[in-house]
């Protein structure tokens, strides 16, 4: 199958026709191609589980203890794993089939949420059961997370990567903007566990009907497969594209996928949850709302691939700045109107930021890599989220709302401060950073 990626990209984004081009060819290869449209079912499927969780936990949290230190601490358990992970397993997803794994993953995951649903149900809950099946969930997660992101790199054609990803984040969106005021709106008709329980089950359920995609998606087979080893040229070309992979993924641009996690887009985890909790008022809920339209906004400018690593730092910085402006808001004003456009501005930059920075890694990883390349990217994102959601936590409960999202902002000022300086001074010591391609990988 040839990969030619340039005519999928059209345009500059700036021509809506262009856009909408893009969008028909995407459908008519979509039809074509049957595993982009099962995966993107199966995240349309998750994605709907995963908002009733999504608001079902903190609740839960937030009633048992009141406190947003244990929400933080239960966050970053759930997250630490995948640290651990990228140290002790890094290449297990290049000798397993990611697809595999993440079936596996998926049906741990339905006996997770279905205990939590019966331990909700029943009152039989209490934090210390919530720290142990968030550490177990975290094991799974810290699996599932970059297996499910090497499948996509590895089933999709190349070409289909940047706009598939947008597609995903507009559709996973459009279901987070809905679900979770339906979500909201359950748990607080509820004034016992009872709600709660049917959320995490709504998950369980969700994920069970998910895994005959996965299936279907492993029995196609994979579009870009490692070189046989009985072919001694293929393999020579491997282990070259390999080597120049790894030459083109330097450790630093995971660097600044850290800091845009603990310091950028993380402390959202705890921000908004401690903040639909504090207000206790459903029209908090249209945050979701506004979540949609920025994340919509920003996919229609994120379908075009960045020609180089240089180009994906400075858009990653520029969502920095963003973030910093939706912070400094929160800081100034925690009135309905203020925090919609806040939660907008941030999620206009975090989906800009995510799927310039996941398309660039998969399209410049070698398949040989795929799976390392993504461990590395699950712990710089959601390895490093316990860092987010602790110290975000001890900042709400030691300087409030207001006082945290002004902290927040200010390091983030400096962060992108010192990024425009390194950046400036990479460009200048060495001038193959800014000609550095995805698209030089093997099927470019």
């Amino acid at each position: 199958m040839s990969e030619r990626p340039a005519p999928l990209l059209g345009p500059p984004p700036h021509r809506p026709r262009s856009r909408f081009a893009t969008a028909a060819r995407l459908w008519r290869i979509g039809r074509r191609e049957p595993r982009f449209g099962w995966l993107l079912l199966d995240n349309l499927i998750t994605t709907f589980g995963a908002s009733f969780t999504l608001i079902a936990l903190p609740f839960l949290v937030m009633r048992l203890t009141g406190s947003a230190f244990d929400l933080g601490l239960t966050a970053a358990i759930e997250a630490l794993p995948s640290v651990l992970f990228l140290f002790f397993f890094g290449g297990f997803l290049d000798r397993a089939n990611p697809i595999r794994v993440l079936w596996i993953c998926r049906a741990l995951y339905v006996v997770i949420n279905a205990s939590m649903g019966l331990l909700t149900w029943f009152g039989l809950m209490t934090i210390e059961i919530i720290y142990t099946l968030a550490l177990f969930g975290g094991l799974v997660w810290a699996v599932a997370y970059p297996a499910g992101r090497a499948s996509f790199g590895l089933y999709i054609r190349k070409g289909l990567l940047p706009a598939g990803n947008a597609v995903f984040a507009v559709a996973s969106s459009l279901a987070m903007m809905l679900l979770p005021m339906l979500a909201g709106s359950l748990i607080l008709a509820s004034s016992d566990g009872h709600g709660l329980a049917i959320a995490f089950w709504i998950d369980a359920l969700s994920v069970v009907a998910s895994l005959w995609l996965l299936a279907a998606v492993r029995r196609r087979g994979p579009v870009r497969r490692p070189a046989q080893t009985g072919d001694a040229a293929d393999a020579s070309l491997a282990n070259a594209t390999a080597a120049a992979s790894t030459q083109a993924i330097p450790r630093s641009y995971y660097l600044y996928l850290l800091v845009s996690t603990v310091l950028v887009f993380g402390p959202v985890q705890i921000l908004l949850p401690v903040l639909l909790v504090e207000h206790g008022d459903t029209r908090y809920f249209l945050v979701y709302v506004a979540q949609f339209a920025g994340i919509a906004a920003a996919a229609s400018f994120a379908g075009r691939a960045s020609t180089g690593l240089a180009e994906v730092i400075a858009k990653l910085l520029s969502c920095w700045a963003v973030a910093a402006l939706a912070y400094g808001l929160l800081a100034w004003n925690a009135s309905l109107p203020t925090v919609l456009a806040a939660f907008c501005l941030l999620a206009g930059a975090s989906n800009f930021y995510g799927i310039q920075s996941l398309s660039w890694l998969q399209r410049s990883a070698a398949a040989q890599r795929m799976g390392r390349e993504m461990t590395w990217f699950s712990a710089a994102t959601m390895g490093a989220m316990p860092l987010a959601t602790l110290s975000t936590g001890l900042l709400l409960e030691r300087l409030r709302f207001a006082a945290t999202s002004q902290w927040l902002m200010t390091l983030i000022a400096l962060c992108l401060l010192a990024g425009i300086v390194h950046l400036r001074l990479r460009l200048v010591r060495v001038p193959a950073l800014q000609t550095l391609r995805g698209p030089t990988a093997p099927g470019a």
